[in-house]
């Protein structure tokens, strides 16, 4: 008996560490971005970090027409914008890509008229061949 109960105060504080993971997942990750330019022929690959993770979240059992229904998402809180410049490019093409730098993580309602409310791909992509 007294051999269980050391194990068991032993495994607690792990048990709770992945419970918390488990209720509050949406967090900071690092992704890589492929961006590709035709018109300068160079394909890269970026590195940096997005949102990703699960949030907390309840169905209801009777959906009502006259409420909205919505789930919270794993969205950006504070983000900053960064930009490449893709080298060699013909004059007057566009060569500057920006692209989004997640600083923080919430669980809130997605925005769809500022963000992709979709899944977050966990593949990488490449350049397409031509």
């Amino acid at each position: 008996m007294r051999m269980r109960f050391v194990v068991m105060v032993m495994l607690l504080p792990a048990l709770m560490r992945a419970g918390s993971e488990c209720r509050s997942s949406c967090r900071l990750t690092n992704i890589s971005i492929t961006m590709e330019s035709e018109e300068c022929g160079s394909c890269i690959t970026i590195d940096t970090t997005a949102c990703a993770g699960l949030c907390k979240t309840q169905e209801r059992v009777y959906r009502s027409p006259m409420m909205q229904n919505y789930q919270n998402t794993c969205n950006f809180r504070e983000w900053t914008y960064e930009t490449y410049e893709f080298k060699g490019c013909p004059p007057g093409t566009d060569s500057v890509f920006t692209y989004p730098v997640a600083l923080s993580c919430e669980c809130s309602k997605c925005n769809s008229d500022i963000a992709d409310c979709g899944v977050l791909s966990q593949q990488t992509s490449s350049c397409t061949v031509h």
